[in-house]
């Protein structure tokens, strides 16, 4: 088991900590890779308490081939005197004002703000609290699951797009080089509206039918019901999103997809790893931008729609 906080000689070390907002699956994967070359990685949790837990004890990251690595020398990030040099956000979408408000005192002029939520909407919640020059939305196309405290799996993947603004252009070149120096693979994309909605629709035909069902990724393509019902959904929702005028990055999106399936068999997608938690989901975020673009565009999405009902349900019980 590797420890990256014996790194010996080599590794660039930058002065001010990037911050990693939200330590759950998606963000231990990033101060995983940014630990990796030495980065110092600063963690912002939701209590000061686990925050401290976390940095104390550090976490394990098993790779798809089982090896395993310890992760530490994370520092709490209310520990923090200056700003950072860079904040990654990887909170749920509906936590995105609450995030932003609890960053900002690290937000400094020169901070680049790099936002990688699934669904549609918190884009405008970040430009607004920061500013369109620091602000870079992205999104990350990899397998990972936060299977209890102190483990992170890795189950495949490295991408991450990131989308050009008019005036964002330093701030998308220091968050390309910061993630690509951590071992990521970086596509920096013109259109971050097409880029959120082909997430937005990959999102709606796994997360929902998978939570729903229980099961892990490489079932919905396994299974031939599980498929036929994944590819209808994902049909509804391109089908959506075109009607509105939303171009979407891949002409070949079933193919993307069955093929992300096979590539990641044993991910638990996010809405199941929430409801398995006893967390909400991000389904009003995916979902209901696809749904009130087919409303509105008379476009059936009977899938959808039943999906989007489904998770409601089940959600209602965790608050029961």
């Amino acid at each position: 088991m590797r420890n990256f906080d014996n790194l010996g000689p080599g590794p660039k070390i930058v002065s001010a900590p990037v911050l990693v907002v939200g330590p759950g699956a998606i963000g231990l994967s990033l101060a995983a890779g940014l630990r990796r070359t030495g980065t110092a990685v600063a963690i912002l949790g939701r209590n000061a308490a686990a925050e401290r837990a976390l940095a104390r004890s550090g976490f394990a990251a098993t790779h798809p081939d089982g090896r395993r690595e310890t992760v530490k020398g994370l520092v709490p990030a209310r520990s923090l005197k200056s700003p950072a040099s860079a904040a990654l956000f990887c909170v749920k979408s509906g936590d995105a004002r609450r995030a932003a408000l609890a960053a900002r005192r690290w937000i400094g002029p020169a901070t680049a703000v790099v936002a990688l939520q699934n669904g549609i909407g918190h884009e405008k919640v970040f430009r607004r609290a920061f500013g369109p020059k620091r602000t870079v939305i992205g999104v990350c196309y990899f397998a990972a699951d936060r299977t209890g405290a102190g483990e992170l799996k890795l189950n495949g993947g490295e991408d991450v797009l990131l989308a050009r603004r008019k005036g964002n252009e330093a701030a998308l070149e220091a968050a390309r080089a910061l993630l690509t120096g951590a071992g990521f693979r970086v596509h920096l994309k013109d259109s971050e509206e097409g880029m959120l909605w082909t997430k937005a629709a990959f999102n709606a035909a796994v997360n929902p039918l998978g939570a729903a069902c229980a099961v892990e990724s490489g079932r919905l393509e396994a299974d031939p019901a599980l498929r036929e019902l994944s590819l209808r959904a994902l049909e509804e929702a391109t089908s959506a999103a075109a009607a509105s005028g939303h171009t979407l990055d891949y002409p070949d999106m079933a193919e993307k997809l069955m093929l992300s399936c096979r590539n990641a068999p044993k991910q638990r997608n996010s809405m199941l790893q929430d409801l398995a938690a006893g967390r909400r989901t991000e389904a009003k975020a995916i979902l209901g931008p696809l749904l009130d673009a087919a409303r509105r565009r008379r476009v059936p999405a009977p899938t959808l729609e039943t999906l989007a009902a489904v998770i409601a349900k089940l959600e209602r019980r965790l608050a029961a």
